[in-house]
C-alpha cells in the first residue's frame, strides 16, 4: 500500500530516505527551505574551480551499505580514490603529521620533549585519577599538559568558540583520535606512526565537487522535491499529519531540533524548552584560487594557533580531484567556525582579502597571487556538546520519539555528530525499520530503534 509521507529537509539524510521510500511505491514529498537540495554538503562552480560550501568533505565509512551503495551510484564516472596526508601547522617550518601525537618527533626537540613527558605522565596518573567531565579537564587527563598546550587546548577553543571546561565529553569517541602509548614513544623517537586508520583511504567525486554525490541520490525523486519552502507547521490530526495545511500518513523531519518549538503545534513545554537550549556553532567557508605553486601535496591542514589567523584547518581541495580546479591552478578552502548568536565572520571581499592574508602570515600561501575567491556563511554546522547536552537532548527526543507517524532523523534532527555517510547508513536503517509497517498500510511503528538503542517513533 502507498503512504503519504513528508519529509522535512533535503539535506543527505531526507534525500536518501526519499529515494529508498519511492523506491516503494510511496508518495513522497520533500519540502526544502532553500533554493537548492544538499544542507551541509552542497558545492557550486566559482569560474572552474569546485567550491564546497561547508567544509572539505570526504567519502569514506566504515558501513558496507554505504560503501556499495556509493559504487553503484557512480559506475558511469568513477569515484577519485586518495590516500589521506594531513598536517598540523605548527610553525612556518613544522607541518607535523596528524594525529598530532603520531608525529611528536617532527616537532622542535623542546616541544617533542615536553609533549613526550606529558604523555607519559598523564599515561600514569589515569591509573588513579577519574575521568573528568569536562573537556578541558579530558586534554590534560587523556594527553598531557604538553599535547594540551601545543595543539589539543588552542586548536579545540579556536574550532568550538567555547571554554572548554564548560563542554563535556560524550562525543569524544570515534571523533578523537586515541594513540596507543606505543604509538606515541615510538613517533617521539622519530617514527611517525598511522593514527585514525579507518580513514587513511578515502574517495571523492570527479565531477561536480562533494555535491555530485546528493545530486545523484535525488535523481529519481527530483520532481517530490519543493525548493524555496520552509516548514512552518507541523500538526498531527487523529492518524494524520498536517504539513502546511497538506495531509500525511507519516512525517520524517531533518529540521534542527531547536527549531521545532516554533514548528511543531502542540510540542510538550518542556521538551520545547531543552529544544530551545541545544547549543551549535556555525562555520564560514572561504574559496582561494591560487597558482598551484602553492598547493602543498596534503589533503588538509590543521591551524591550531591564533596567530595563524582564524581559519581552523585548510583543504587544497584541488588535491582532491583534478576537475576542481582549472589547468595549472589550485584551490584552498578554508573554515572559520563561529557562535552564531555573536558577530558572523565577514565573507565580502574585504573579508576574503584579510583571510588571505592572514594565511600568508601563517606560511600557506601569497596573498597577492590569489586568483579567484569566494564565500559562503553556514549557519547550523556543528553540534556544540555542553555540560547538560545529554540532558537537553534526551528530554527533546524522549516527546519526540512518542509521537506516533513522526519520525526525527539527521546530524541536527537527532543532534547526532554524523559525517554524510552516517547519514546515509541512519536512512537506511529507518528506512528497514520503517517498511514492515508501511506497507501493511501504516499500524504502530514505536518500539523500533536505532543503534544505541534510542527508540525511533
Amino acid at each position: 500500500m502507498s503512504a503519504r509521507i513528508a519529509i522535512a529537509g533535503g539535506g543527505p539524510t531526507g534525500l536518501m530516505l526519499a529515494r529508498l521510500l519511492h523506491g516503494d511505491g510511496h508518495e513522497v514529498t520533500v519540502f526544502e527551505a532553500d533554493h537548492e537540495i544538499g544542507g551541509l554538503c552542497r558545492s557550486r562552480d566559482v569560474d572552474g574551480y569546485a567550491f564546497d560550501l561547508a567544509g572539505g568533505h570526504i567519502m569514506y565509512t566504515r558501513d558496507p551499505r554505504v560503501d556499495a551503495f556509493w559504487t553503484s551510484l557512480f559506475t558511469d564516472d568513477p569515484l577519485t580514490s586518495i590516500k589521506r596526508d594531513t598536517r598540523i601547522l605548527h610553525d612556518p617550518d613544522h607541518w607535523v603529521s596528524y594525529p598530532f601525537e603520531n608525529g611528536l618527533g617532527e616537532l622542535p626537540l623542546d616541544h617533542n620533549l615536553e609533549c613526550t613527558e606529558g604523555v607519559i605522565r598523564a599515561h600514569l596518573a589515569r591509573s588513579t585519577a577519574p575521568q573528568p567531565e569536562d573537556f578541558r579537564g579530558w586534554i590534560d587527563w587523556k594527553m598531557g599538559a604538553g599535547v594540551a598546550k601545543h595543539f589539543m587546548a588552542p586548536y579545540n577553543e579556536k574550532i568550538w568558540k567555547a571554554d572548554l571546561a564548560e563542554m563535556g565529553t560524550t562525543w569524544i569517541a570515534d571523533r578523537v583520535p586515541d594513540a596507543p602509548l606505543e604509538d606515541v614513544l615510538r613517533s617521539s623517537l622519530g617514527e611517525t606512526t598511522e593514527g585514525y586508520t579507518h580513514q587513511i583511504n578515502f574517495r571523492y567525486p570527479t565531477h561536480g565537487g562533494f555535491a555530485d554525490i546528493h545530486e545523484r541520490i535525488a535523481a529519481p525523486v527530483r520532481d517530490r522535491i519543493r525548493l524555496n519552502h520552509r516548514v512552518e507547521q507541523i500538526e498531527q490530526a487523529g492518524e494524520e499529519w498536517i504539513v502546511d495545511g497538506e495531509r500525511f500518513d507519516l512525517v520524517i523531519s531533518t529540521l534542527a531540533l531547536h527549531d521545532l518549538p516554533k514548528i511543531l503545534k502542540g510540542m510538550d513545554p518542556t521538551a520545547a524548552d531543552a529544544a530551545r537550549q541545544l547549543r551549535f556553532r556555525g562555520v564560514a567557508c572561504y574559496l582561494l584560487g591560487v597558482e598551484e605553486e602553492w598547493v602543498k601535496p596534503y589533503c588538509w591542514v590543521y591551524l591550531p594557533h591564533a596567530k595563524q589567523g582564524p581559519a581552523n584547518r585548510i583543504t587544497y581541495l584541488s588535491n582532491y580531484s583534478p576537475n576542481n580546479a582549472p589547468t595549472g591552478k589550485g584551490s584552498i578552502l578554508a573554515e572559520v567556525t563561529y557562535d552564531p548568536d555573536l558577530p558572523v565572520p565577514d565573507v565580502t571581499q574585504q573579508g576574503r582579502r584579510e583571510l588571505a592574508r592572514a594565511l600568508q602570515t601563517a606560511g600557506v600561501m601569497d596573498a597577492d597571487r590569489v586568483t579567484v575567491t569566494d564565500a559562503h556563511l553556514n549557519r547550523v554546522s556543528y553540534i556544540l556538546y555542553d555540560l547538560d547536552f545529554e540532558a537537553k537532548r534526551n528530554a527533546t527526543l524522549a516527546y519526540l520519539d512518542g509521537l506516533e507517524g513522526f519520525e526525527a532523523i539527521g546530524r541536527f534532527g537527532r543532534y547526532e555528530y554524523h559525517n554524510s555517510d552516517q547519514c546515509l547508513a541512519r536512512a537506511f536503517e529507518l528506512h528497514e525499520r520503517l517498511a514492515p509497517s508501511l506497507a501493511r498500510g501504516g499500524g504502530d511503528r514505536r518500539g523500533a530503534t536505532l543503534d544505541g538503542g534510542s527508540p525511533l517513533a
